[in-house]
Protein backbone atom coordinates (compact mmCIF):
# COMPACT_ATOMS: atom_id res chain seq x y z
CA UNK A 1 0.00 0.00 0.00
CA UNK A 2 2.85 2.44 1.12
CA UNK A 3 4.43 1.82 -2.55
CA UNK A 4 1.18 3.89 -3.74
CA UNK A 5 2.59 6.98 -2.06
CA UNK A 6 3.42 8.88 -5.17
CA UNK A 7 0.53 7.83 -7.72
CA UNK A 8 -2.17 9.55 -8.46
CA UNK A 9 -5.41 8.35 -7.46
CA UNK A 10 -8.84 7.89 -9.28
CA UNK A 11 -11.66 7.81 -6.71
CA UNK A 12 -14.93 7.40 -5.60
CA UNK A 13 -16.53 10.84 -4.87
CA UNK A 14 -17.38 11.79 -0.94
CA UNK A 15 -20.62 12.71 -2.13
CA UNK A 16 -21.70 9.92 -3.65
CA UNK A 17 -20.04 7.33 -1.08
CA UNK A 18 -19.06 9.11 1.81
CA UNK A 19 -18.55 5.53 3.76
CA UNK A 20 -16.04 4.06 1.28
CA UNK A 21 -14.23 7.29 0.52
CA UNK A 22 -13.60 7.80 3.85
CA UNK A 23 -12.68 4.18 4.55
CA UNK A 24 -9.72 4.58 1.15
CA UNK A 25 -8.76 8.01 2.47
CA UNK A 26 -7.96 6.24 5.75
CA UNK A 27 -6.50 3.55 4.18
CA UNK A 28 -3.94 6.10 2.89
CA UNK A 29 -3.57 7.69 5.99
CA UNK A 30 -2.60 4.40 7.87
CA UNK A 31 0.26 3.48 4.89
CA UNK A 32 1.78 7.60 5.78
CA UNK A 33 0.59 9.45 2.81
CA UNK A 34 -2.66 11.45 1.41
CA UNK A 35 -3.40 10.75 -1.70
CA UNK A 36 -2.99 12.80 -4.55
CA UNK A 37 -6.73 12.33 -6.09
CA UNK A 38 -6.65 13.70 -9.79
CA UNK A 39 -10.07 12.56 -11.08
CA UNK A 40 -13.50 11.45 -9.24
CA UNK A 41 -15.63 9.20 -10.74
CA UNK A 42 -19.62 7.92 -9.68
CA UNK A 43 -19.23 4.28 -11.64
CA UNK A 44 -16.78 1.44 -10.93
CA UNK A 45 -16.73 1.04 -14.73
CA UNK A 46 -15.50 4.60 -15.39
CA UNK A 47 -12.81 3.94 -12.57
CA UNK A 48 -11.48 1.34 -14.22
CA UNK A 49 -11.65 3.37 -17.70
CA UNK A 50 -9.85 6.15 -16.11
CA UNK A 51 -7.43 4.07 -15.09
CA UNK A 52 -6.96 2.46 -18.25
CA UNK A 53 -6.26 5.78 -19.81
CA UNK A 54 -3.63 6.22 -17.38
CA UNK A 55 -5.38 9.38 -14.96
CA UNK A 56 -3.96 7.56 -12.05
CA UNK A 57 -4.57 4.00 -9.87
CA UNK A 58 -7.66 3.11 -7.59
CA UNK A 59 -8.78 1.28 -5.15
CA UNK A 60 -11.42 -0.67 -5.69
CA UNK A 61 -13.48 -3.56 -3.95
CA UNK A 62 -12.73 -7.57 -4.90
CA UNK A 63 -15.81 -7.60 -6.75
CA UNK A 64 -14.42 -5.30 -9.50
CA UNK A 65 -12.15 -8.07 -10.61
CA UNK A 66 -15.04 -9.10 -12.87
CA UNK A 67 -15.24 -5.92 -14.42
CA UNK A 68 -12.01 -6.70 -17.05
CA UNK A 69 -10.98 -3.43 -18.89
CA UNK A 70 -8.77 -3.57 -21.36
CA UNK A 71 -5.02 -2.00 -19.96
CA UNK A 72 -6.07 -2.41 -16.67
CA UNK A 73 -4.60 -4.64 -14.11
CA UNK A 74 -6.00 -5.68 -11.22
CA UNK A 75 -3.47 -6.21 -8.18
CA UNK A 76 -4.61 -7.55 -4.65
CA UNK A 77 -2.92 -5.08 -1.41
CA UNK A 78 -0.99 -6.12 1.00
CA UNK A 79 -0.59 -3.38 3.74
CA UNK A 80 -4.33 -2.93 4.04
CA UNK A 81 -5.91 -2.38 7.13
CA UNK A 82 -7.99 -5.28 8.51
CA UNK A 83 -11.29 -2.47 9.13
CA UNK A 84 -11.28 -1.69 5.62
CA UNK A 85 -15.37 -2.93 5.53
CA UNK A 86 -18.40 -0.71 5.07
CA UNK A 87 -21.76 -1.79 5.44
CA UNK A 88 -24.60 -2.30 2.49
CA UNK A 89 -28.38 -1.89 3.82
CA UNK A 90 -31.21 -3.24 1.28
CA UNK A 91 -34.47 -1.73 0.62
CA UNK A 92 -37.77 -3.50 -0.34
CA UNK A 93 -41.53 -2.99 -0.68
CA UNK A 94 -42.72 -4.34 2.22
CA UNK A 95 -46.31 -5.65 -0.28
CA UNK A 96 -45.97 -8.42 -2.80
CA UNK A 97 -42.81 -9.53 -1.15
CA UNK A 98 -42.02 -12.77 -3.29
CA UNK A 99 -40.55 -16.26 -2.32
CA UNK A 100 -37.40 -15.00 -4.66
CA UNK A 101 -37.18 -12.15 -2.41
CA UNK A 102 -37.60 -14.09 0.71
CA UNK A 103 -34.94 -16.51 0.35
CA UNK A 104 -32.31 -14.12 -0.81
CA UNK A 105 -33.07 -12.26 2.54
CA UNK A 106 -32.81 -15.50 4.40
CA UNK A 107 -29.06 -16.12 2.28
CA UNK A 108 -27.82 -12.66 3.37
CA UNK A 109 -28.98 -12.89 6.73
CA UNK A 110 -27.26 -16.18 7.42
CA UNK A 111 -24.21 -14.54 5.73
CA UNK A 112 -24.03 -11.87 7.79
CA UNK A 113 -21.93 -11.25 10.99
CA UNK A 114 -24.50 -8.74 12.14
CA UNK A 115 -27.35 -11.05 12.76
Amino acid sequence: MAELSNESFVLFPHVQGPSLHGQLMSACRQAGFVPRVRQEARQMHTILSLVAADMGVALVPEGARSMQVDGVAMVPLEGMPDDLTWNLAMVWKPRGVRRALIAFLETIRSLSPAK
